[in-house]
């Protein structure tokens, strides 16, 4: 009786890893887009003055892939098909949620933050012991009505799946967890930069004094 129930969980247990396999495998020949999951950080607190400003945030995407941010792969490594983020969406929705964090407005019309990515993308690596994301982020940042421009890089940003995760690096959590780390890093950047507040404070007239600014290269 007991080799019996040792046989039937040994049974399910190489069932459960075949299919996790087979998933995992199955996974790379289909194109998944990611969603946008950006969540302000704590740290982040309210501007004084940022309650009388309204802002519109505008973003365009000059990728040359476009909405594509990395390719899955198979269980050989060979990439196959896209992974895929709207680019204008979740930039958009994750400075919304960052400023509003800061303490500002959003609407639309106000001071005018402009976005411009240039580069995302997030090859996947695959060994025997995890799945990573290495990949590279540029954007343009600017507040015209302050004469103000920031450039943002995230470079070689490392993330390896983990049990952090919740489900196999390869599957559409992972990605997900990935495209957003660059996402936060990239946007906390900026409504961290004071260079840019204070830039924001004086394109939406709020009265404060404001210092020198210097416009990033």
């Amino acid at each position: 009786m007991m080799n019996n129930k040792l046989l039937k969980t040994a049974a399910k247990v190489a069932f459960l890893g075949a299919a996790f396999g087979l998933a995992g495998c199955a996974s790379a020949y289909i194109p998944d887009t990611v969603h946008n999951h950006y969540k302000a950080p704590a740290s982040l607190t309210k501007v004084p003055g940022a309650e009388n400003v309204t802002v519109t945030v505008d973003v365009q995407n000059h990728k040359k892939r476009h909405d594509e941010i990395s390719r899955s792969k198979d269980m050989l490594g060979i990439p196959f098909a896209g992974i895929y983020l709207h680019i204008d969406k979740a930039f958009r929705k994750a400075m919304d949620a960052a400023l509003e964090k800061r303490g500002f407005n959003i609407g639309s019309h106000g001071a005018n933050v402009q976005v411009v990515v240039q580069h995302f993308y997030m090859p996947m690596d695959m060994s025997t012991a995890a799945v990573s994301f290495n990949g590279r982020l540029v954007m343009q940042v600017s507040i015209p009505s302050a004469d103000y421009s920031q450039s943002v890089t995230i470079d070689k940003q490392k993330l390896e799946s983990s049990s952090s995760w919740g489900q196999l690096a390869t599957l559409s959590p992972g990605r997900s967890y990935a495209a957003n780390a660059f996402v936060s890093a990239a946007i906390n950047q900026v409504v961290n930069n004071p260079e840019f507040i204070a830039a924001l404070l004086k394109a939406g007239h709020a009265g404060v004094v404001v210092p020198r600014l210097s416009a990033a290269e």
